[in-house]
């Protein structure tokens, strides 16, 4: 009965973990979201800049292509780590749902 308990306590602990790093990777996430629209704006003004005349555009398109492969490259991790984020919250749940069973779980009499 009482590695039941000790059991549950430690599956909520972890399951508490889980979510709480889960807020930690999403409040990353969204810094990282903020960051990469500052430069999807940095290099449209880059663009507007450049695309006066044929030449010009060329010369812009060279020198954004290698920012917006970036760009793409850093939002489609973004979107990995925030879909990390809400397995860890749905898993944190569970544990913490199968720990306070655990926990509370009386023992069978006979």
């Amino acid at each position: 009965m009482l590695t039941k308990r000790i059991s549950g306590i430690i599956i909520v602990i972890l399951g508490i973990t889980l979510i709480g790093t889960s807020f930690y990777i999403k409040s990353q996430v969204s810094s990282g979201r903020e960051q990469i629209s500052e430069a999807e704006k940095k290099v449209q003004k880059g663009k507007e800049l450049f695309s006066t005349n044929p030449i010009t555009k060329e010369l812009g398109k060279g020198i954004t292509d290698s920012a917006e492969r970036k760009i793409k490259a850093g939002s489609a991790k973004a979107d990995r780590y925030a879909t990390l984020a809400l397995w860890f919250q749905i898993g944190g749940g569970i544990l913490i749902v199968v720990g306070g069973v655990l926990i509370f779980m009386k023992r069978k009499k006979n």
